[in-house]
């Protein structure tokens, strides 16, 4: 049919010159912006898929910032008590060094005073540790570390006190050593005999702290033996026959009361109001001359010390002193121990976070990136098809000069 009001060639041609022009658009932004989703309407159901992708993403990367941090915390606590170990182990060099017995009390005394210049520097190091003004050895830092997109995934780093007063801190020590009685007379007999120990785990009496009729009769012949032969607590020593050394593990005493209080007898043990008794007897090497020495034994409550109670005045305190240091110096290397654990993990978390954000954003791309190898395609297909649309138009309108031939 011959008609010139409609020209459906030309109404083809529009359309579809219309439609490659629109979609060479399209191309032309995913190959500006690089991305293939820049609205909704280029793909409404990825674009939400990437939304929550780039959240998560977004959490991993931060909590990555947060793991790297509390790495840095945990850094800054091990080189603090590095050093306080450090010191630690000086102080116990000082106590093994003056419970020999060729110092004088000024040796010791000097000694005491570099003691306390380095308990001084453990509390400075304790109270001043900190982390982006956050305290970290003082007791006070107990706080999780961020350490992934979600609410659970969280790493708590707790560091205990390394405060002089709140370390090492003992009730009874392993080896006590008993001493003479400060109320004695200066000269004792055998009957006349009582020393004094604090409560430990094992006490210790050597033939040094007994009796001057002692000390003379040994002086005699030095070549005997010893033997327990009585006292009521016989029970509860042992003695090293050659040296006359007694050991005895039973003055540890529970249900102590406060402070100064004389200890009260153990379940079924042989103590006595705070005291034991025991009897060795001395055979010189003659076999036929003996000494018999009566030992009063008093058990003196022991209050809780800590490390800020270490002293190195007296043989005995050092002896004290190299077993709270010890305990001091295993403490602190426990704490450290906690603290690399820690720092391994967070290491750990972070390599699993950086995979995770690497992955996330991998898929992120796949959802939200221009493909420019299809995209240039598509561009040369739309500008070919809009330039053949456009000639079509053309070939159109000029098609439709043919009804002015009818005309003339």
């Amino acid at each position: 049919m011959t008609m010139i009001n409609t020209n459906v060639g030309a109404l083809l041609a529009r359309t579809y010159a219309t439609r490659a022009a629109e979609k060479m658009q399209t191309s032309m932004e995913r190959l500006s912006s690089g991305l293939r989703i820049n609205n909704a309407a280029d793909d409404a159901a990825g674009l939400a898929v990437a939304n929550k992708m780039k959240s998560q993403l977004g959490g991993l990367k931060v909590a990555i910032r947060n793991s790297q941090d509390g790495v840095s915390l945990v850094q800054t606590a091990d080189g603090a008590l590095d050093e306080i170990s450090k010191l630690i182990r000086r102080m116990r060099e000082l106590a093994v060094q003056m419970q020999n017995g060729i110092y004088t009390n000024q040796d010791r005394s000097n000694a005491q005073m570099e003691i306390k210049s380095l308990l001084a520097e453990v509390n400075k190091i304790a109270q001043n540790t900190q982390y982006n003004k956050v305290n970290l050895l003082d007791g006070t830092y107990d706080q999780t570390v961020r350490a992934g997109n979600t609410n659970d995934e969280s790493i708590r780093i707790a560091i205990g006190s390394i405060n002089t007063s709140s370390t090492a801190k003992i009730t009874n020590f392993a080896v006590e050593k008993a001493i003479g009685h400060t109320s004695t007379s200066p000269s004792r007999t055998n009957t006349q005999n009582e020393l004094e120990v604090f409560e430990a785990t094992s006490v210790q009496i050597d033939t040094s702290v007994w009796s001057d009729a002692f000390k003379t009769s040994f002086n005699t012949d030095s070549l005997g033996t010893f033997q327990i032969t009585g006292g009521g607590d016989q029970g509860d020593f042992t003695v090293d026959a050659k040296t006359g050394k007694l050991t005895s593990n039973a003055a540890i005493v529970s249900g102590v009361g406060g402070s100064g209080n004389s200890p009260s007898d153990t379940p079924g043990g042989a103590v006595t109001g705070g005291q034991f008794q025991v009897q060795v007897t001395y055979t010189h090497s003659n076999g036929s001359t003996t000494h018999v020495e009566t030992l009063q034994i008093n058990v003196k409550d022991k209050a809780e010390t800590s490390l800020d109670d270490v002293k190195v005045e007296t043989t005995a305190d050092a002896g004290r002193a190299i077993e709270t240091l010890d305990k001091a110096l295993e403490e602190v290397s426990t704490a450290q121990a906690k603290l690399g654990a820690s720092q391994n993990r967070l290491g750990h978390n972070i390599d699993y976070l950086s995979k995770g954000s690497m992955l996330t954003e991998q898929s992120v791309g796949r959802i939200m990136d221009a493909d420019f190898a299809a995209e240039t395609a598509e561009l040369s297909k739309q500008k070919i098809l809009s330039q053949a649309a456009t000639s079509m138009l053309a070939q159109a309108n000029v098609s439709k000069q043919a009804v002015i031939a009818l005309l003339r």
